[in-house]
Protein backbone atom coordinates (compact mmCIF):
# COMPACT_ATOMS: atom_id res chain seq x y z
CA UNK A 1 0.00 0.00 0.00
CA UNK A 2 1.12 3.32 -0.70
CA UNK A 3 0.44 7.05 0.34
CA UNK A 4 -0.38 10.48 -1.53
CA UNK A 5 -0.92 13.41 0.49
CA UNK A 6 -1.54 16.72 -1.33
CA UNK A 7 -0.93 19.52 0.36
CA UNK A 8 -1.13 22.47 -2.27
CA UNK A 9 -4.60 22.95 -2.27
CA UNK A 10 -7.02 25.81 -1.59
CA UNK A 11 -8.00 26.47 2.02
CA UNK A 12 -9.95 29.26 3.50
CA UNK A 13 -9.19 29.04 7.03
CA UNK A 14 -5.58 27.96 6.24
CA UNK A 15 -4.91 30.86 4.42
CA UNK A 16 -6.60 32.89 7.17
CA UNK A 17 -3.75 31.64 9.72
CA UNK A 18 -1.46 34.02 7.38
CA UNK A 19 1.23 32.85 5.20
CA UNK A 20 1.83 29.38 6.27
CA UNK A 21 0.79 26.17 4.43
CA UNK A 22 -2.52 24.79 5.72
CA UNK A 23 -0.38 21.29 6.29
CA UNK A 24 1.45 22.74 8.85
CA UNK A 25 -1.01 24.15 10.94
CA UNK A 26 -0.74 23.06 14.61
CA UNK A 27 -2.92 20.97 15.28
CA UNK A 28 -2.81 19.65 18.72
CA UNK A 29 0.88 20.92 19.24
CA UNK A 30 1.94 19.29 15.81
CA UNK A 31 1.10 19.97 12.47
CA UNK A 32 -1.65 18.38 10.62
CA UNK A 33 0.55 16.68 8.14
CA UNK A 34 2.19 14.71 11.10
CA UNK A 35 -1.26 12.83 11.96
CA UNK A 36 -1.08 12.25 8.15
CA UNK A 37 2.28 10.98 8.30
CA UNK A 38 1.96 8.52 11.79
CA UNK A 39 -1.70 7.38 10.23
CA UNK A 40 0.52 6.06 7.27
CA UNK A 41 3.25 4.45 9.28
CA UNK A 42 0.17 2.97 11.54
CA UNK A 43 -1.34 0.82 8.51
CA UNK A 44 2.36 -0.52 7.38
CA UNK A 45 2.86 2.03 4.19
CA UNK A 46 6.31 2.88 3.82
CA UNK A 47 6.08 5.01 -0.04
CA UNK A 48 4.31 8.09 0.73
CA UNK A 49 4.30 10.59 -1.93
CA UNK A 50 3.69 14.73 -0.64
CA UNK A 51 1.83 16.79 -3.99
CA UNK A 52 2.99 20.23 -3.41
CA UNK A 53 1.86 23.47 -4.01
CA UNK A 54 1.98 26.74 -2.32
CA UNK A 55 4.21 26.69 0.71
CA UNK A 56 6.46 23.66 -0.58
CA UNK A 57 10.00 24.62 0.69
CA UNK A 58 7.83 24.90 4.07
CA UNK A 59 6.65 21.61 3.75
CA UNK A 60 9.95 19.68 2.19
CA UNK A 61 11.81 21.03 4.82
CA UNK A 62 9.38 19.97 7.58
CA UNK A 63 8.98 16.20 6.10
CA UNK A 64 12.36 15.94 4.71
CA UNK A 65 13.13 12.14 3.81
CA UNK A 66 10.71 10.76 6.22
CA UNK A 67 12.94 8.74 8.23
CA UNK A 68 11.38 10.15 11.80
CA UNK A 69 8.62 8.14 11.08
CA UNK A 70 10.34 5.25 9.32
CA UNK A 71 8.48 6.57 6.05
CA UNK A 72 10.18 7.26 2.20
CA UNK A 73 9.00 10.17 1.44
CA UNK A 74 8.92 11.31 -2.52
CA UNK A 75 8.13 14.62 -3.68
CA UNK A 76 5.94 16.07 -6.49
CA UNK A 77 4.53 19.18 -7.63
CA UNK A 78 0.65 20.72 -8.79
CA UNK A 79 0.32 23.65 -10.57
CA UNK A 80 -2.94 25.90 -8.82
CA UNK A 81 -6.50 25.08 -10.20
CA UNK A 82 -4.96 21.27 -11.74
CA UNK A 83 -7.19 18.81 -10.07
CA UNK A 84 -5.23 16.79 -7.41
CA UNK A 85 -6.66 13.36 -8.84
CA UNK A 86 -4.64 14.04 -12.37
CA UNK A 87 -1.78 13.42 -10.08
CA UNK A 88 -2.82 9.94 -10.04
CA UNK A 89 -3.57 9.22 -13.35
CA UNK A 90 -0.05 9.91 -14.34
CA UNK A 91 1.29 6.20 -13.46
CA UNK A 92 -1.98 4.29 -11.95
CA UNK A 93 -0.84 0.57 -12.07
CA UNK A 94 1.38 1.87 -9.30
CA UNK A 95 -1.72 2.22 -6.73
CA UNK A 96 -3.15 -0.84 -7.58
CA UNK A 97 -1.99 -2.65 -4.34
CA UNK A 98 -3.29 -0.09 -2.31
CA UNK A 99 -3.91 3.65 -1.65
CA UNK A 100 -3.77 5.84 0.96
CA UNK A 101 -5.20 9.70 -0.38
CA UNK A 102 -5.70 12.59 1.04
CA UNK A 103 -6.42 16.08 -0.89
CA UNK A 104 -7.74 18.22 1.78
CA UNK A 105 -7.93 19.32 5.85
CA UNK A 106 -8.86 16.00 6.98
CA UNK A 107 -7.88 14.95 10.54
CA UNK A 108 -7.61 11.42 11.05
CA UNK A 109 -9.07 11.18 14.30
CA UNK A 110 -8.66 8.31 15.92
CA UNK A 111 -11.36 6.12 18.55
CA UNK A 112 -9.60 4.11 20.13
CA UNK A 113 -6.40 4.65 22.65
CA UNK A 114 -3.07 4.08 21.52
CA UNK A 115 -1.52 0.82 23.98
CA UNK A 116 0.52 1.15 26.94
CA UNK A 117 3.52 0.83 24.70
CA UNK A 118 2.48 3.57 22.58
CA UNK A 119 1.95 1.28 19.67
CA UNK A 120 -1.16 2.05 17.26
CA UNK A 121 -4.02 -0.50 17.31
CA UNK A 122 -5.63 0.93 14.30
CA UNK A 123 -6.94 -2.20 12.26
CA UNK A 124 -5.93 -2.59 8.52
CA UNK A 125 -7.98 -2.40 5.83
CA UNK A 126 -9.85 -5.32 4.31
CA UNK A 127 -9.54 -6.30 0.59
CA UNK A 128 -12.51 -5.37 -0.79
CA UNK A 129 -14.57 -1.95 -0.84
CA UNK A 130 -13.32 1.72 0.13
CA UNK A 131 -13.48 4.17 2.76
CA UNK A 132 -14.44 7.74 1.28
CA UNK A 133 -14.90 11.41 2.81
CA UNK A 134 -16.33 13.54 -0.04
CA UNK A 135 -15.85 16.91 -0.77
CA UNK A 136 -17.40 19.77 -2.01
CA UNK A 137 -18.40 19.60 -5.86
CA UNK A 138 -17.69 15.51 -6.08
CA UNK A 139 -14.29 15.59 -5.29
CA UNK A 140 -12.64 13.57 -2.64
CA UNK A 141 -11.43 14.48 0.35
CA UNK A 142 -9.76 11.03 1.72
CA UNK A 143 -10.07 7.50 0.10
CA UNK A 144 -8.71 4.48 1.45
CA UNK A 145 -8.62 0.62 -0.13
CA UNK A 146 -6.81 -2.04 -0.80
CA UNK A 147 -9.17 -3.51 -3.52
CA UNK A 148 -7.29 -2.47 -7.07
CA UNK A 149 -11.09 -2.96 -9.03
CA UNK A 150 -11.82 0.53 -7.08
CA UNK A 151 -8.94 1.81 -6.91
CA UNK A 152 -8.83 2.05 -10.97
CA UNK A 153 -12.03 3.43 -10.36
CA UNK A 154 -10.99 6.08 -8.20
CA UNK A 155 -8.58 7.29 -10.43
CA UNK A 156 -10.26 6.68 -13.35
CA UNK A 157 -12.82 9.31 -11.91
CA UNK A 158 -15.60 7.53 -11.20
CA UNK A 159 -16.16 7.79 -7.14
CA UNK A 160 -17.82 4.95 -5.18
CA UNK A 161 -21.48 4.94 -4.74
CA UNK A 162 -20.53 4.32 -0.79
CA UNK A 163 -18.32 4.05 1.62
CA UNK A 164 -17.67 1.52 4.30
CA UNK A 165 -17.60 2.47 7.80
CA UNK A 166 -14.70 4.53 8.87
CA UNK A 167 -15.05 2.69 12.87
CA UNK A 168 -14.20 -0.28 11.94
CA UNK A 169 -11.22 1.05 11.23
CA UNK A 170 -11.20 2.77 14.41
CA UNK A 171 -11.01 6.36 12.46
CA UNK A 172 -13.16 9.17 12.00
CA UNK A 173 -12.16 11.34 9.56
CA UNK A 174 -13.03 15.06 10.29
CA UNK A 175 -12.60 17.53 7.30
CA UNK A 176 -11.79 21.17 8.62
CA UNK A 177 -14.19 23.34 6.50
CA UNK A 178 -13.69 26.63 8.54
CA UNK A 179 -11.93 28.01 11.46
CA UNK A 180 -14.80 26.80 13.64
CA UNK A 181 -14.34 23.06 13.09
CA UNK A 182 -10.25 24.11 13.25
CA UNK A 183 -10.92 25.46 16.74
CA UNK A 184 -13.18 22.42 18.20
CA UNK A 185 -10.72 19.89 16.91
CA UNK A 186 -7.84 22.20 19.06
CA UNK A 187 -9.97 22.38 22.04
CA UNK A 188 -11.56 18.27 22.08
CA UNK A 189 -7.08 17.42 21.57
CA UNK A 190 -6.47 19.68 24.48
CA UNK A 191 -9.20 18.70 26.54
CA UNK A 192 -8.19 14.62 26.51
CA UNK A 193 -8.02 12.80 22.93
CA UNK A 194 -4.38 13.72 22.96
CA UNK A 195 -3.54 10.94 24.57
CA UNK A 196 -5.20 9.27 21.51
CA UNK A 197 -1.96 10.14 19.64
CA UNK A 198 1.77 10.28 19.76
CA UNK A 199 1.63 13.44 21.99
CA UNK A 200 4.08 16.50 22.00
CA UNK A 201 6.33 17.45 24.69
CA UNK A 202 8.07 16.04 27.50
CA UNK A 203 4.63 16.23 30.22
CA UNK A 204 4.12 18.95 32.74
CA UNK A 205 1.97 17.43 35.04
CA UNK A 206 -1.61 16.03 34.65
CA UNK A 207 -3.14 17.00 31.16
CA UNK A 208 -0.10 19.59 30.27
CA UNK A 209 2.55 18.86 27.65
CA UNK A 210 5.33 20.88 27.39
CA UNK A 211 7.77 20.88 24.65
CA UNK A 212 11.62 21.86 24.95
CA UNK A 213 13.26 24.50 25.65
CA UNK A 214 10.68 26.43 27.32
CA UNK A 215 11.30 28.99 29.71
CA UNK A 216 8.83 28.87 32.75
CA UNK A 217 9.47 31.29 35.64
CA UNK A 218 8.49 30.77 38.64
CA UNK A 219 5.42 33.03 38.80
CA UNK A 220 3.95 31.72 35.85
CA UNK A 221 0.49 30.10 36.80
CA UNK A 222 0.00 26.70 35.07
CA UNK A 223 -3.87 26.07 35.12
CA UNK A 224 -4.18 22.27 33.11
CA UNK A 225 -5.27 21.09 30.59
CA UNK A 226 -2.83 22.57 28.00
CA UNK A 227 -0.36 22.01 25.00
CA UNK A 228 3.07 24.01 24.90
CA UNK A 229 5.16 23.67 22.11
CA UNK A 230 9.03 23.90 21.82
CA UNK A 231 11.21 27.14 22.31
CA UNK A 232 9.18 29.25 24.06
CA UNK A 233 9.20 31.60 26.82
CA UNK A 234 6.59 32.82 29.33
CA UNK A 235 7.20 36.12 30.98
CA UNK A 236 6.62 36.57 35.01
CA UNK A 237 2.76 36.37 36.07
CA UNK A 238 1.44 34.80 32.83
CA UNK A 239 -1.39 33.16 33.38
CA UNK A 240 -2.10 30.03 31.06
CA UNK A 241 -5.00 27.61 30.62
CA UNK A 242 -7.00 26.50 30.80
CA UNK A 243 -7.80 24.68 27.19
CA UNK A 244 -4.92 26.92 25.81
CA UNK A 245 -2.66 25.14 22.76
CA UNK A 246 0.61 27.63 22.09
CA UNK A 247 2.08 26.10 18.89
CA UNK A 248 6.72 26.69 18.85
CA UNK A 249 9.00 29.79 18.84
CA UNK A 250 5.65 31.76 21.36
CA UNK A 251 6.28 34.39 23.46
CA UNK A 252 3.69 35.65 25.82
CA UNK A 253 4.68 38.96 27.89
CA UNK A 254 4.11 40.29 31.72
CA UNK A 255 0.73 39.50 33.08
CA UNK A 256 -0.97 37.95 30.20
CA UNK A 257 -3.71 35.39 30.36
CA UNK A 258 -4.50 33.31 27.97
CA UNK A 259 -7.57 30.83 28.38
CA UNK A 260 -9.74 28.82 25.75
CA UNK A 261 -7.36 29.47 22.86
CA UNK A 262 -4.82 28.00 19.76
CA UNK A 263 -1.67 30.42 19.68
CA UNK A 264 -0.21 29.47 16.31
CA UNK A 265 3.77 29.28 15.76
CA UNK A 266 5.96 32.59 15.65
CA UNK A 267 3.72 35.05 17.41
CA UNK A 268 4.37 37.30 20.54
CA UNK A 269 1.46 38.25 22.66
CA UNK A 270 1.91 41.71 24.57
CA UNK A 271 2.25 42.55 28.50
CA UNK A 272 -1.40 42.82 30.49
CA UNK A 273 -3.49 41.47 27.92
CA UNK A 274 -6.67 39.36 28.18
CA UNK A 275 -7.01 36.31 25.31
CA UNK A 276 -10.04 33.87 25.43
CA UNK A 277 -11.72 31.66 22.87
CA UNK A 278 -9.54 32.92 20.50
CA UNK A 279 -7.36 31.89 17.07
CA UNK A 280 -3.99 34.30 17.72
CA UNK A 281 -1.56 34.05 14.55
CA UNK A 282 1.30 36.56 14.38
CA UNK A 283 -0.53 39.90 14.73
CA UNK A 284 -4.10 38.93 13.79
CA UNK A 285 -6.78 37.72 16.08
CA UNK A 286 -9.43 35.40 14.62
CA UNK A 287 -12.53 34.68 16.36
CA UNK A 288 -13.72 31.04 15.62
CA UNK A 289 -17.37 30.82 15.65
CA UNK A 290 -17.68 33.38 12.73
CA UNK A 291 -14.29 33.62 11.31
CA UNK A 292 -14.30 37.40 12.29
CA UNK A 293 -10.46 38.57 11.26
CA UNK A 294 -9.29 41.36 13.30
CA UNK A 295 -5.42 42.49 12.21
CA UNK A 296 -3.59 44.63 15.28
CA UNK A 297 -1.15 46.67 13.82
CA UNK A 298 0.44 47.90 17.07
CA UNK A 299 3.27 45.45 17.35
CA UNK A 300 3.21 45.95 21.52
CA UNK A 301 0.25 43.95 21.23
CA UNK A 302 0.89 41.14 18.92
CA UNK A 303 3.46 40.36 16.19
CA UNK A 304 4.60 37.83 14.44
CA UNK A 305 7.94 36.74 15.44
CA UNK A 306 10.47 36.72 12.53
CA UNK A 307 11.75 33.68 10.93
CA UNK A 308 15.27 32.51 11.96
CA UNK A 309 17.75 34.11 10.27
CA UNK A 310 19.96 32.49 7.73
CA UNK A 311 23.63 33.06 7.29
CA UNK A 312 23.25 33.50 3.99
CA UNK A 313 20.58 36.53 4.40
CA UNK A 314 23.61 37.68 6.61
CA UNK A 315 25.59 37.71 4.52
CA UNK A 316 23.25 39.29 1.88
CA UNK A 317 22.17 42.01 4.51
CA UNK A 318 26.07 42.98 4.90
CA UNK A 319 26.94 43.03 1.25
CA UNK A 320 24.03 44.88 -0.03
CA UNK A 321 24.25 47.60 2.94
CA UNK A 322 28.08 47.95 1.59
CA UNK A 323 27.02 48.42 -2.14
CA UNK A 324 24.22 50.72 -1.24
CA UNK A 325 26.77 53.20 0.69
CA UNK A 326 29.20 52.56 -2.23
CA UNK A 327 26.29 53.74 -5.09
CA UNK A 328 25.10 57.24 -2.85
CA UNK A 329 28.70 58.41 -2.96
CA UNK A 330 28.88 57.65 -6.56
CA UNK A 331 25.40 59.31 -7.14
CA UNK A 332 24.99 61.84 -4.96
CA UNK A 333 26.93 64.72 -6.91
CA UNK A 334 25.17 63.41 -10.63
CA UNK A 335 21.27 63.09 -8.64
CA UNK A 336 21.78 66.53 -6.93
CA UNK A 337 22.53 67.96 -10.51
CA UNK A 338 19.51 66.90 -12.71
CA UNK A 339 17.16 66.24 -9.85
CA UNK A 340 16.88 69.97 -9.73
CA UNK A 341 17.31 70.19 -13.52
CA UNK A 342 14.34 67.95 -13.84
CA UNK A 343 12.02 69.44 -10.67
CA UNK A 344 13.04 72.97 -12.26
CA UNK A 345 11.51 72.12 -15.41
CA UNK A 346 8.94 70.14 -14.53
CA UNK A 347 9.81 67.04 -15.84
CA UNK A 348 9.54 64.71 -12.80
CA UNK A 349 9.27 64.61 -9.02
CA UNK A 350 9.42 61.30 -6.60
CA UNK A 351 6.05 60.72 -5.25
CA UNK A 352 5.11 58.74 -1.82
CA UNK A 353 3.38 55.58 -1.87
CA UNK A 354 2.56 53.60 1.34
CA UNK A 355 4.32 50.34 0.98
CA UNK A 356 5.37 47.16 3.75
CA UNK A 357 9.24 47.90 4.71
CA UNK A 358 10.89 45.75 6.47
CA UNK A 359 9.48 43.95 9.42
CA UNK A 360 5.88 44.72 7.45
CA UNK A 361 6.32 48.09 9.03
CA UNK A 362 4.01 50.53 6.82
CA UNK A 363 6.18 53.37 5.36
CA UNK A 364 5.55 55.78 2.86
CA UNK A 365 8.24 55.10 0.01
CA UNK A 366 9.16 57.56 -2.70
CA UNK A 367 8.79 56.81 -6.50
CA UNK A 368 10.09 58.65 -9.25
CA UNK A 369 7.17 60.02 -11.57
CA UNK A 370 8.20 61.53 -14.81
CA UNK A 371 5.92 63.71 -17.06
CA UNK A 372 8.14 63.31 -20.26
CA UNK A 373 9.94 60.29 -20.34
CA UNK A 374 10.74 60.66 -23.92
CA UNK A 375 12.97 63.33 -23.23
CA UNK A 376 16.89 63.16 -22.93
CA UNK A 377 17.22 64.73 -19.23
CA UNK A 378 14.61 61.94 -18.20
CA UNK A 379 16.76 58.99 -19.61
CA UNK A 380 20.13 60.28 -18.49
CA UNK A 381 18.27 60.58 -14.91
CA UNK A 382 17.06 56.98 -15.09
CA UNK A 383 19.91 55.67 -17.26
CA UNK A 384 22.23 56.31 -14.44
CA UNK A 385 19.64 54.62 -12.28
CA UNK A 386 19.77 58.08 -10.07
CA UNK A 387 16.34 57.72 -9.95
CA UNK A 388 16.70 55.00 -7.39
CA UNK A 389 19.07 57.12 -4.81
CA UNK A 390 16.09 57.30 -2.63
CA UNK A 391 15.76 53.85 -2.26
CA UNK A 392 19.22 53.63 -1.60
CA UNK A 393 19.29 56.00 1.00
CA UNK A 394 16.45 54.02 2.78
CA UNK A 395 18.97 50.45 2.40
CA UNK A 396 21.87 52.38 3.85
CA UNK A 397 19.38 53.08 6.89
CA UNK A 398 18.46 49.54 7.11
CA UNK A 399 14.46 49.85 6.35
CA UNK A 400 15.29 47.99 2.92
CA UNK A 401 17.22 45.15 1.39
CA UNK A 402 19.17 46.44 -1.55
CA UNK A 403 18.03 43.06 -3.48
CA UNK A 404 14.67 41.49 -2.71
CA UNK A 405 11.05 41.89 -3.86
CA UNK A 406 9.07 44.91 -5.03
CA UNK A 407 7.73 46.52 -1.39
CA UNK A 408 4.38 45.57 -1.74
CA UNK A 409 1.36 47.76 -0.92
CA UNK A 410 -0.85 46.92 2.40
CA UNK A 411 -4.09 46.57 0.90
CA UNK A 412 -3.73 46.09 -3.31
CA UNK A 413 -0.78 43.22 -2.20
CA UNK A 414 -2.21 41.73 0.69
CA UNK A 415 -2.75 38.41 -0.87
CA UNK A 416 0.25 37.71 -2.43
CA UNK A 417 2.00 38.83 1.16
CA UNK A 418 0.59 36.09 3.03
CA UNK A 419 1.78 33.48 0.29
CA UNK A 420 5.29 34.56 0.89
CA UNK A 421 6.82 33.00 4.27
CA UNK A 422 9.80 35.59 3.61
CA UNK A 423 9.32 39.28 2.78
CA UNK A 424 12.70 41.34 1.87
CA UNK A 425 11.09 44.69 0.73
CA UNK A 426 14.03 46.23 -1.58
CA UNK A 427 15.30 48.88 -3.18
CA UNK A 428 16.06 46.92 -6.57
CA UNK A 429 14.13 43.88 -8.10
CA UNK A 430 12.92 41.73 -10.37
CA UNK A 431 10.32 44.46 -11.83
CA UNK A 432 12.75 47.95 -11.62
CA UNK A 433 13.45 47.12 -15.24
CA UNK A 434 9.82 46.86 -16.34
CA UNK A 435 8.75 49.93 -17.99
CA UNK A 436 5.09 49.35 -16.72
CA UNK A 437 3.81 47.54 -13.87
CA UNK A 438 3.88 44.20 -13.83
CA UNK A 439 0.58 41.83 -13.92
CA UNK A 440 -0.27 40.13 -10.98
CA UNK A 441 0.99 36.49 -11.96
CA UNK A 442 4.46 37.77 -12.97
CA UNK A 443 4.66 39.78 -9.91
CA UNK A 444 3.72 36.60 -7.88
CA UNK A 445 6.05 33.95 -9.43
CA UNK A 446 8.80 36.30 -9.40
CA UNK A 447 7.80 37.24 -5.59
CA UNK A 448 8.29 33.34 -4.84
CA UNK A 449 11.17 32.46 -7.49
CA UNK A 450 13.21 34.87 -5.22
CA UNK A 451 11.92 33.79 -1.98
CA UNK A 452 13.35 30.25 -2.45
CA UNK A 453 16.70 31.09 -4.58
CA UNK A 454 17.73 33.93 -2.66
CA UNK A 455 21.85 34.31 -2.39
CA UNK A 456 24.12 37.07 -2.46
CA UNK A 457 25.13 35.43 -5.88
CA UNK A 458 21.45 36.27 -6.79
CA UNK A 459 21.60 39.72 -5.50
CA UNK A 460 24.44 40.06 -7.37
CA UNK A 461 22.95 39.44 -10.70
CA UNK A 462 19.84 41.21 -10.36
CA UNK A 463 22.10 44.48 -9.22
CA UNK A 464 24.44 44.31 -12.51
CA UNK A 465 21.52 43.37 -14.44
CA UNK A 466 19.67 46.25 -13.82
CA UNK A 467 22.14 49.13 -13.85
CA UNK A 468 23.96 47.77 -17.03
CA UNK A 469 20.89 46.88 -19.05
CA UNK A 470 19.32 50.33 -17.53
CA UNK A 471 22.36 52.40 -18.99
CA UNK A 472 22.38 50.20 -22.31
CA UNK A 473 18.91 51.27 -22.94
CA UNK A 474 19.64 54.90 -22.50
CA UNK A 475 22.49 54.60 -24.91
CA UNK A 476 19.99 53.11 -27.04
CA UNK A 477 17.74 55.85 -26.99
CA UNK A 478 14.91 54.23 -24.83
Amino acid sequence: MKALFHTGGPSGWGEALGGHPWSLAPVGGKPLIEYWLEWAASLGISDVRLVLGDGAEEVEAYADDGSRWGLQITYGFLKPGISPESYLRRSPEQWQEGLLYIAAPVFPRRLLDRDADGKSRLPVPGPEGCWLVPACQGAAACFLSSDARTIRSFIAGTAPATSRDWAALGIDPLVLADMKAYYQLNQRLVKGEIVRYVRPGFGGGDGAYIGSNVIIPPSVELRPPLIIGNDCRLHPMAVIGPDVVIGNRVIVDRQTEIANSVILDGTYLGRNLEIRDRVVAGARLIEPETGTILDIEDPWLLAPLGVSFRLVDGVRAVLGWAAAVVLLLLQAIPFALLYLLLRGMGMGRFRLSQRLAVRAMRRRLPFWSATDESSRLHRLFTGLSLDLLPMLALTALGQLWLCGHTPLHPERDAELRSRLRCYYPAAISYQTLALDDACRSEKTANALYYERYRSPLEDCRILLNVLIRRFLMMLAGR
